[in-house]
């Protein structure tokens, strides 16, 4: 009899494996038809990563470089590729993983799968970007898929209390972070993870040293990646510049000239000055956000949330990279700062203007948030637009009253995975809300997830029925 199980437990590893290399096979065709049909796209901020610019971080340069380094000329056609790919095994990871730890069949893995084409199928035929970011030159290309591998390794953390799946979430978050600053959302959800763990297990003690170890290795590795790579590159060992101007961005978007007098000292008054000149000329400031009335939205910041959100979205990057950036870099030519310095010079002016205007621009920023955290919530699952809103809300809730009538029914084993999911997308839709905008390539890294984990509570919902009558 134990051979005979021993058997079965080997044809069964062996269907798994033919059904990976299946899937894996068929993903890879489905992701590379994109790049067939659309070719490389180059994105805004293509350049910038080919370039290597002081104020991108390291890791997807580094990728563009080591390709060009092989490739030559073809470097983005192989960085498109091998995007293509990881994507690919990432679908199969995904499918495979959920089939096996919520013991789906064959039709439940599917489902998992479509879902996971899905998301690309909705960018290329439906959003307004029409095309796979899989062969885009851009971080989300290398991105959503190894947030899918760091995902995997966070349930194995919360189902299984690996310590094997713990270093492989500090190694996939240092990783993400190294090629992108928004994936400092990797090491919140993984701290609040062990955190879970800790109170499962009642074991604080250990809790806390796994906390302080993950946070304290993921930190330094991603500074010393960061440091390392303008040392060789720039020869400073110092971290990318920009990461103040992504807060200071959008305080000047909520900034007035009245704000001058917060500011400490001459040069900083004076390129604010020059900031808010150029901000106002462009009508990047909020107060340029109408809604259908000259008088703008002062006092009614929920209300008009998609218009606020809209013209928000469009002024971020132009007050950040043609303006901030602009002025500074005039600034520096004109008073001859050294180009050697110029980059820490730009983030002490940078980050010095930040923590002057956060005080004063308190009021304006939770508003801010509170509409950046709706529009968040609503894009991670769905388009924003009057009659989907209402949609999101109701798909919410349906979620929401799924989870609990599963827990009340005893069906329990589908419901880590469905907080886990709910847990990465406030996550990032609070942490992005509070740097950046929740603009919708900022949002699909849990849309996939999000449906997956619906559908594996409907399948164990209705299997418990079905079997009960």
């Amino acid at each position: 009899m134990k051979w005979l199980n021993g058997l079965k437990r080997k044809d069964k590893n062996t269907i798994d494996r033919i059904w990976w290399i299946g899937i894996f096979l068929v993903s890879i065709l489905f992701y590379l038809i994109w790049y067939w049909m659309d070719g490389i796209i180059l994105t805004e901020d293509a350049q910038s990563y080919i370039s290597m610019t002081s104020d991108r971080e390291p890791g997807y340069c580094i990728f563009l470089a080591v390709l060009r380094s092989v490739f030559d000329s073809g470097a983005l056609h192989a960085a498109v590729i091998i995007q293509c790919i990881v994507a690919a095994w990432a679908a199969a990871a995904v499918a495979m993983g959920l089939k096996k730890r919520f013991s789906l069949n064959c039709a439940g893995m599917l489902l998992i799968l479509f879902i996971q084409y899905g998301v690309t199928l909705l960018n290329r035929f439906v959003a307004q970007r029409r095309y796979s970011y899989y062969n885009s030159i851009e971080t989300e290309g290398l991105c959503y898929s190894l947030w899918i591998f760091f995902f995997l390794c966070i349930l194995g953390i919360v189902y299984d209390h690996s310590k094997k799946s713990a270093v492989a979430a500090v190694l996939w978050s240092v990783i993400l972070i190294s090629i992108r600053k928004q994936m400092l959302i990797t090491l919140i959800i993984l701290v609040l993870c062990l955190f879970y763990v800790g109170w499962k297990e009642k074991d604080w003690k250990r809790a806390v040293t796994s906390i302080v170890l993950c946070a304290a290795g993921v930190l330094v590795a991603t500074t010393l990646i960061d440091c390392s790579y303008n040392l060789a590159v720039r020869g400073v060992f110092t971290s990318h510049s920009g990461d103040s101007s992504f807060i200071l961005g959008t305080e000047l978007y909520l900034a007035d000239l009245d704000m001058e007098k917060n500011l400490q000292t001459e040069e900083r008054r004076e390129l604010f000055q020059e900031i808010m000149r150029r901000t106002d000329e462009q009508e990047y400031n909020i107060i340029y956000a109408r809604q259908g009335n000259p008088e703008g939205i002062r006092g009614s910041f929920l209300w008009n949330w998609q218009a606020i959100e809209n013209h928000y979205s469009l002024s971020y990057d132009r007050i950040k990279f043609d303006v901030v950036m602009a002025v500074i870099r005039e600034y520096q030519e004109k008073t001859g700062v050294p180009e050697d310095e110029r980059q820490d010079h730009y983030n002490e002016i940078a980050g010095s203007m930040m923590k002057e205007l956060f005080i004063p621009c308190i009021p304006g920023l939770m508003k801010l948030f509170a509409c950046n955290v709706i529009h968040g919530m609503i894009t991670t699952i769905l388009k924003v637009h009057r009659l989907l809103n209402w949609a999101a809300v109701i798909i919410y809730g349906v979620y929401a009253a799924l989870f609990i009538d599963l827990r009340r029914r005893g069906i329990r084993d589908s419901l880590p995975f469905a907080a886990v999911v709910i847990l990465a997308i406030v996550v990032n839709v609070c942490f992005t809300s509070l740097t950046i905008y929740p603009q919708m390539r900022y949002m699909l890294y849990n849309t996939a997830l999000f449906y997956q984990a619906g559908a594996v509570m409907c399948i164990q919902g209705w299997t418990q029925k079905r079997v009960k009558g």
